[in-house]
């Protein structure tokens, strides 16, 4: 049976150029890129997984799609269920794993576009493996295995803290937390410019309400309402935004929120003043974050 011995933490890159001179003094070829965006849900209320855990839906290259879990499942094992994954066919599958997993209360928590270069060598029995993971607004990161046969732990060791001395210019700070989480924070401190983050514009869109299937009866089916008023918790003011067109949908939905206890505040796209478009986080222009995942954003690193 093979032995992997992995680094403990992902490390921020601080010198690519340099790590790949090392790589070629060292003998590594290059084995393959890939494109990954890896969506992460969360289950804010805790119903199906604890607060550690998570489901990844990750699309490998526009084409496959690969659903995995991590963490204590509360209502089906008691076990650490960690690296399960199923492997769905293709991208067709994705608005239907989506919606399932909004059915079962989950809500995105951060995306990750992510770009992983893998260099690879074979030495006697040691194969090493270097990968480059360059994220969109997070910056790059170094992650790096060594497979063995051997059955000598002591010499494989060994072999392991020479190969990382070889890369310690190269390593930045470790990523101390669960990726995902650094991944958040970062994007969190960068694009949402933190603590100076004090409203949010959401469109009406955005606020979830199915007249048909009468979801307003029950407020704790509705997350991004809910999250509405952790984010007013934490001081931070949020407008639900509607045109002229949408006024009387507008009007319907603040008298359906006020019967389950819930009064956001609305305001017509015409009231917005060019200074509370310079202010604001108006999310729609962001074209990368749906309000629930900002929320949540803000909610991890606020707590």
């Amino acid at each position: 049976m093979s032995l992997v011995m992995k680094s403990e933490n992902k490390y921020i890159c601080v010198d690519k150029d340099k790590l790949k001179e090392i790589m070629r003094a060292e003998g590594f070829i290059f084995k393959n890129s890939t494109l990954q965006k890896d969506e992460y849900y969360i289950d804010v209320e805790g119903k199906l997984l604890n607060k550690e855990a998570c489901i990844r839906l990750r699309c490998t290259n526009n084409k496959e799609l690969i659903l995995s879990y991590s963490g204590v499942i509360e209502s089906i094992s008691s076990l650490d269920l960690k690296d399960n994954q199923k492997v769905l066919s293709d991208i067709s599958q994705y608005d239907n794993i989506v919606a399932f997993l909004a059915d079962l209360g989950l809500y995105k928590y951060v995306t990750i576009n992510l770009l992983k270069e893998t260099y690879v060598k074979k030495e006697r029995e040691y194969y090493y493996s270097i990968s480059i993971d360059s994220i969109e607004n997070v910056g790059e990161f170094i992650d790096y295995d060594i497979y063995t046969e051997s059955d000598d732990t002591q010499k494989s060791n060994a072999i392991f803290k020479e190969f990382e001395s070889k890369l310690e210019e190269c390593l930045g700070q470790k990523v101390e937390n669960k990726y995902r989480d650094f991944a958040a924070s970062a994007i969190y401190n960068n694009i949402l410019k933190g603590d100076s983050l004090t409203k949010i514009l959401v469109e009406l869109e955005k606020v979830i309400y199915d007249d048909e299937k009468e979801a307003l009866k029950n407020k704790y089916t509705i997350l991004n309402l809910e999250l509405i008023e952790k984010l007013e918790q934490l001081g931070i003011e949020v407008n639900v935004i509607y045109s002229n067109a949408n006024k009387d949908i507008a009007e319907k939905l603040k008298q359906e929120l006020s019967k389950i206890g819930y009064s956001p505040k609305f305001m017509n796209i015409t009231d917005i003043k060019e200074i509370a478009v310079r202010e604001t986080l108006i999310l729609e222009k962001q074209k990368k974050y749906d309000f629930c995942e900002v929320a949540l954003m803000i909610i991890n690193n606020r707590k």
